[in-house]
């Protein structure tokens, strides 16, 4: 008799089975493909937004768009203004005075201009930083006035008449343009 160490009964040695390495690669592939794709697509997007510097140029944040100037305008009862007379006409910044007041203007002060000019042409209006907005509303009133800014801090303003002044412009000819959808540029350089 034969001893169990010496059994002529071999058995099968337990491997992987015959399809599990062809899975295995097909899996690591695909993973692999997909890691590549990944790293093109977010390669490919920071070049593209990139792009412009690349070539030596800055994008521009300069956007110009359309703005109908009664809406981004303060209302004529929120501007101040100080009405002068720069010019030989008596009477004139009273008168201009009365005009805007009656326009819903709040007048400030009246009297000949503080700085002692004689301005040969419609007007000015003079304004700081803050008083942009007011001035704008003012110029439509004055059209032709030329707009001055100056270094002060609050938002008046200044109507400083001069020689060509021949009055404010018609209520309904302010209307239709303050309702005008105008150009409007924002974030543009200033060209100095």
């Amino acid at each position: 008799m034969t001893s169990l160490r010496e059994s002529p009964i071999k058995r099968p040695r337990r491997g992987r089975p015959v399809w599990l390495l062809p899975v295995l690669i097909a899996v690591a592939a695909i993973v692999v493909i997909g890691l590549v794709f990944a790293v093109i697509r977010l390669v490919g997007s920071d070049s593209a937004e990139s792009s412009p510097a690349d070539a030596g140029t800055s994008p521009s944040p300069c956007v110009t768009t359309m703005v109908i100037p009664a809406e981004v305008l303060p209302a004529a009862n929120r501007v101040r203004v100080n009405v002068y007379n720069a010019t030989e006409v008596a009477g004139l910044a009273g008168r201009a005075a009365k005009e805007l007041g009656a326009r819903d203007f709040q007048v400030v002060k009246i009297s000949n201009d503080p700085l002692e000019k004689k301005i040969p042409g419609v007007a000015q209006i003079r304004y700081g930083p803050k008083g942009a907005a007011s001035a704008q509303v003012l110029a439509f009133q004055v059209p032709g006035a030329e707009l001055v800014e100056d270094a002060r801090k609050g938002r008046t303003v200044d109507l400083a008449m001069g020689e060509e002044f021949a009055g404010l412009a018609p209520v309904e000819e302010i209307t239709a343009m303050m309702a005008e959808p105008t150009p409007s540029a924002s974030g543009c350089p200033v060209e100095g």
